[in-house]
């Protein structure tokens, strides 16, 4: 006797639905819940209420960066072509990080001061680029709307990204509670960055016509 056959139920069309969400504002949304939520932590981390292992905090943040470098050529300093180098570097700034996530104390002094330069001085970098490059905020600031928004996004991400770079290389020169708060609001900076560079690439699509000078 034969069996009686089944036919596949056909999916619902909703389910095969994939996201537009682009692997950069992926990695922007994993940063910006990264900054808010130590930033949120660290108020029960001032009172003892939590415990802390500030290497594997900056660990966490390198093994991210070396997620961005690797797969888009995205550095601190600006984009660069994914080349054999730039893999190998985002590699090896991988295993640094992991390295200080799984044997807190071994590279306390120099995962802050790697973290802290990348914050400080890749904020300056980028923030001098976003003025100085002819197709940046030059341009940008002319065309009304999402653009604004893009560049205002960029403004806020990489004046707190050096504010924080430079608590990070001088510890103790202000209160957990003010880090805190930069933390929160260099969360949801990114937050507002994603969803200006998603607007903007919906409003001039890459196939058609690139957004001017990029996305960051």
């Amino acid at each position: 006797m034969e069996s009686a056959s089944h036919p596949e139920k056909e999916s619902d069309p909703a389910t095969r639905v994939e996201s537009d969400l682009s692997l950069e504002i992926v990695i922007l949304i994993v940063f910006g819940v990264f900054m808010l939520l130590f930033g949120l932590l660290l108020f029960k981390i001032h009172t003892g209420e939590l415990p802390y292992a500030p290497d594997s905090t900056y660990g966490l943040f390198l093994v991210i960066v070396s997620f961005q470098i690797i797969t888009m050529g995205k550095t601190p300093f600006g984009d660069l072509r994914r080349s054999w180098a730039v893999i190998v570097i985002g590699v090896c700034t991988a295993v640094v990080g992991m390295v200080a996530c799984f044997i807190p104390g071994l590279l306390a002094v120099p995962v802050r001061i790697l973290v802290g330069i990348l914050l400080s001085a890749g904020g300056v970098a980028l923030l001098v680029q976003l003025f100085f490059s002819e197709d940046k905020a030059r341009v940008w600031l002319k065309v009304p709307g999402v653009l604004r928004h893009l560049t205002v996004a960029c403004i806020l991400v990489y004046v707190v990204s050096i504010v924080l770079g430079i608590i990070t290389l001088l510890p103790g020169i202000t209160t957990d509670y003010v880090t805190a708060v930069l933390l929160i609001a260099y969360g949801i900076s990114f937050f507002y960055l994603s969803w200006s560079i998603r607007a903007a690439n919906r409003l001039y699509p890459p196939a058609s016509a690139k957004v001017p000078g990029g996305s960051e």
